[in-house]
């Protein structure tokens, strides 16, 4: 896919973005909009920066927990993978000793 210029309005700004895709680069600025429309709201005195650094932290903050919830999940499948791997084989060698 080639990129495409994207036209997208943020926090009351508009921006000229590239992107392969149009509906996904227009999901995620809508939903930075979103942030920084909500901490707007909750604190209508701070700056544009203050607000903009506020989203940042609060989407890494996002981010980190769904990348310890994705750690945490592939920590469970990796054991669950060795114990029917054990169970497997101690199969295999009942099948074999019997035979």
């Amino acid at each position: 896919m080639s990129q495409k210029d994207i036209r997208v309005k943020i926090f009351n700004s508009e921006y000229n973005l590239q992107g392969e895709n149009q509906e996904k680069v227009e999901r995620i600025s809508d939903y930075l909009d979103g942030i920084m429309n909500r901490i707007n709201s909750e604190s209508p005195n701070q700056s544009e920066e203050t607000i903009a650094v506020v989203s940042a932290l609060n989407i890494a903050e996002e981010y980190f927990k769904e990348k310890d919830i994705k750690s945490d999940i592939e920590k469970d499948y990796s054991g669950l993978l060795e114990e029917l791997s054990a169970k497997a084989k101690s199969i295999s060698d009942l099948i074999d000793e019997n035979l």
